[in-house]
């Protein structure tokens, strides 16, 4: 577990590319195959990772943003403005929440159980529901935020 293989110059269905192998836990394998420079291709696709989770939590992971109907251009680029907003928000808040004392579990194969945005918005949920008890430690990290985004 945790070693990594890097193959140059292999061919797969006519692309010479290069080959990343990371071994996880219970016998499974993360393959990368791109044409890019083998030494950095994990670094590569780690930024990508990032990109690819932020379009999946603005689609549908909380934000719901394929759920609009709107078709007027101006009225959608204010809706993905402010929802980009928001996930910036969640962002910041699961970010800071992490590095103050309320961190994210990790899984048995070494990655988060959520994701700092994730994180975020379920600390901001518990905040505003009026039924539940508020987590003092969660209100520290947050409110500090809020009051600098508010200036």
């Amino acid at each position: 577990m945790g070693q990594v293989r890097r193959v140059a110059h292999r061919q797969v269905d006519g692309v010479w590319a290069q080959v990343w192998v990371n071994a996880l836990s219970d016998n499974d394998f993360m393959f990368l195959f791109a044409t890019p420079g083998l030494g950095w291709l994990d670094q590569l696709y780690a930024r990508r990772r990032t990109i690819e989770q932020c379009f999946q939590n603005l689609k549908g992971r909380g934000f719901n943003l394929e759920a609009t109907h709107l078709r007027c251009r101006q009225k959608l680029r204010k809706l993905v403005a402010l929802v980009s907003l928001a996930y910036a928000l969640c962002l910041s808040v699961g970010v800071v929440a992490h590095r103050r004392g309320q961190p994210i579990r990790r899984k048995p194969h070494g990655y988060r159980a959520v994701s700092f945005s994730r994180h975020g918005l379920n600390i901001l949920r518990q905040l505003t529901r009026s039924a539940t008890a508020c987590d003092e430690a969660a209100a520290r990290t947050v409110w500090p935020l809020l009051a600098w985004l508010a200036r």
